[in-house]
């Protein structure tokens, strides 16, 4: 048996919104990029706090049977020609292995040319455990969690 952990939109509104709060006055992003799943709902909270646009990218960590597979993959893409010099925070709903993060954060400075300067980093729940690769390793300006958790299992209300 798993071990889980439940939270409501209670809970998610409520963590996210007192992070709104210091993410504008810390970071104070001209966009927010959530990450495709569970980033949309977060970072639609945070844009209540924080008034910028919300792009979308889509990153699978996992193949069409749920199995994880080696390598993170593109599902959806935007077009970052215009956001060169903007400050982006990408939002996720769990700070977990990191490999998405890190995954994206390759394809943003490497690939689109974005400084890693200009980005941050918010997710509502941080894993406390071991990650693939540190923040300071990402150079990215900025990173926060909305709380730091357990290595458990999160089932969020949108799952």
């Amino acid at each position: 048996m798993i071990d889980k952990i439940f939270y409501n939109y209670s809970h998610i509104d409520c963590l996210v919104r007192e992070s709104g709060n210091s993410i504008k006055e810390e970071f104070n992003p001209d966009i927010i990029l959530a990450i495709g799943g569970g980033g949309l709902i977060p970072a639609r909270i945070l844009r209540s706090k924080i008034d910028v646009p919300i792009y979308v990218v889509t990153i699978s960590t996992y193949d069409e049977n749920n199995n994880p597979i080696k390598e993170p993959r593109i599902i959806q893409w935007t077009d970052f020609s215009l956001l060169k010099n903007k400050k982006i925070l990408i939002v996720d709903e769990v700070d977990d292995t990191r490999k998405t993060l890190d995954f994206l954060i390759q394809k943003l400075t490497i690939t689109e040319k974005i400084n890693p300067q200009n980005l941050g980093f918010f997710a509502v729940h941080n894993k406390i455990k071991e990650k693939e690769i540190s923040i300071k390793e990402l150079n990215i300006e900025y990173y926060k969690s909305g709380n730091d958790v357990e290595d458990r299992w999160i089932i969020y209300p949108w799952d």
